[in-house]
């Protein structure tokens, strides 16, 4: 049976097969790049080719999946994507200004005086001083960061797992801007079969952008977001494998890291199960969260947890 190839049908956003190595072992890689969710949206909406080579064209997942573990049809899932608003992400949008609410940033400034430039200051125009200007300066630089986020997660993941995860994210951002931080986020999905590999990056913030929660709602809340639309994702690769039988498992942080080439410093948001993230006390999973990244110094984990559990007091869920 014939791969679809469809690297060669979508070039922006389906790169040819790459062999790399990884701890020793060989792979061949199939990439997927998005930038942004209207760009994924436009890829899925041309009907890529399935590969029924590599999964049953009687089962396919995407759209065979029920409601309690993928969440809603592959077709409204899809076209989520681009919809101005739903009800649950209003509840989200919520908690984010809340927590934006009780937060604020810490960006500090000191006044300068200058020859040029800022205001006259008119009690130094006065005495005659050369340093008549008054402006204010930013006492630090921005630091800045990358958040890294796996969208894959094993198929026991609940789905209030992956909600308190996206919150905790969510936090996370608001409290490293206000310590100074500009961020960027990006989403991914690596799963591995063998020795073959898919990976799919989603571009979701370049620092100096403002942040837009809606894409991170839809990229991050919703289990259909992996479980359809990733799926679909993965039955277009040009994968050689048999990956209808699970589709294959989600790859660790350090395999991702050397894949991915991330740098040592940006932070690794992994599946929700390996960050002590148990979907039921929020608070709780915060704080095992900041732990796993090794946060605890650069971020006050117990100010936050309360933001964030007074925050989700809004939540119907």
């Amino acid at each position: 049976m014939a791969l679809p190839n469809n690297y060669k049908k979508y070039p922006d956003n389906v790169y040819a097969p790459q062999n790399v190595e990884i701890g020793d072992c060989d792979y061949t890689v199939h990439k997927f790049y998005f930038r942004g969710l209207q760009d994924f949206y436009e890829f899925l909406k041309k009907n890529p080719d399935i590969n029924f080579h590599a999964f049953n064209k009687n089962d396919i997942s995407s759209v065979t999946n029920d409601f309690d573990f993928a969440g809603v049809s592959y077709d409204d899932a899809l076209e989520k994507l681009v919809e101005d608003m739903d009800p649950g992400y209003q509840e989200y949008l919520q908690v984010e200004r809340n927590i934006r609410a009780k937060g604020g940033y810490s960006h500090k400034y000191r006044p300068i005086k200058s020859v040029a430039g800022g205001n006259v200051d008119p009690v130094l125009y006065t005495v005659g001083s050369p340093t008549i200007y008054r402006s204010s300066r930013l006492i630090k630089k921005p630091k800045f960061i990358t958040i890294d986020t796996q969208v894959a997660y094993y198929w026991g993941t609940s789905k209030r797992q992956v909600f308190n995860r996206a919150l905790i994210i969510t936090n996370l951002i608001k409290a490293l801007e206000k310590n100074g931080y500009n961020i960027d986020v990006n989403s991914f999905m690596v799963a591995q079969k063998s020795d073959e590999v898919i990976q799919a990056i989603w571009e979701i913030k370049k620092h100096g952008q403002k942040m837009n929660y809606q894409t991170l709602y839809k990229s991050l809340v919703d289990v259909e977001f992996f479980r359809r639309l990733g799926f679909r994702v993965m039955e277009v690769s040009d994968v050689t494998n048999y990956w209808a039988d699970g589709y294959g498992q989600t790859c660790g942080e350090s395999f991702v890291r050397d894949l991915l080439k991330l740098k040592k410093d940006d932070i690794y948001f992994d599946q929700p199960s390996n960050m002590d993230i148990h979907g039921r006390d929020i608070a709780q999973d915060f704080q095992n969260a900041i732990e796993c990244l090794g946060l605890e110094d650069t971020i006050d984990v117990q100010r936050e947890k309360e933001i964030l559990k007074e925050s989700v007091k809004v939540l119907k869920r």
